[in-house]
């Protein structure tokens, strides 16, 4: 049979495409990273249908990323190609995939351990699931803090997010938290915001002036924003 794309096959006698070289007989007109991005949204899953590598291109002689991908991977961006060359590889590899089993014939021995890898894979994922869904629980508390912060648009007092922050696993209070501002730099000696941090959207700064005529002062509140309690939040309680 003639060699139309390189398949190789890897030490558990996986047959193997590069993408590269998929994408070159293919004819794609486009960058490789861009027609290689399409082709992952059909929902390919890394470390099970393919996997990032690095090849040396010679004539660019540089490294260059590609793509090492199964057979049935291949098989399946072939056959969304919709087109003739697409079609072309598609029955290439159906054929690659025949004359392998014809070589090598699996022994009832092979077969067991090809299924007992497969329970494993289906159980790592499994795990996998459970991790995420214990994170998930986890950081439960805070996406809701940080979504009650967000969806209101109202700056609070210092001494409001001082309350806002206590919990049964966390305390401080007004004075403490003041302390902290100044101590990491938030807040000056008069309990004021850099300009930085309210350029950065983390203070604001209302200012009013109080009495008429001659008589007057001003006064300057120091508020938190809704960006800031999210931001603050994290910080303190990660620290």
């Amino acid at each position: 049979m003639k060699e139309l794309i390189k398949v190789t096959e890897n030490e558990k006698g996986q047959q193997l495409v590069s993408a590269r070289n998929l994408y070159e007989f293919l004819g794609a007109t486009e960058r490789f990273s861009n027609w290689m991005n399409r082709q992952l949204e059909y929902g390919f899953i890394e470390g099970i249908d393919y996997n990032g590598c690095k090849v040396f291109n010679t004539l660019a002689n540089q490294e260059v990323q590609d793509f090492v991908l199964t057979l049935d991977t291949a098989k399946e961006i072939s056959m969304i190609q919709r087109s003739d060359k697409g079609k072309e590889a598609r029955q290439y590899f159906i054929a690659c995939e025949k004359r392998l089993k014809e070589i090598v014939p699996r022994t009832h021995l092979e077969v067991l351990q090809s299924e007992m890898a497969l329970l494993i894979e289906k159980e790592r994922v499994s795990n996998l699931l459970i991790e995420a869904n214990n994170k998930i629980e986890e950081d439960k508390p805070k996406i809701v803090f940080a979504e009650s912060v967000i969806g209101s648009s109202n700056s609070i007092l210092v001494r409001q997010f001082a309350k806002d922050l206590c919990d049964e696993d966390f305390e401080i209070g007004q004075n403490r938290l003041f302390e902290w501002f100044r101590e990491n730099k938030f807040l000056n000696k008069d309990n004021e915001p850099y300009q930085n941090h309210v350029a950065s959207g983390l203070f604001e700064v209302i200012t009013r002036t109080i009495g008429s005529g001659s008589e007057t002062f001003t006064t300057r509140t120091t508020k938190i924003t809704g960006k800031g309690q999210v931001y603050f939040a994290e910080k303190i309680k990660n620290q």
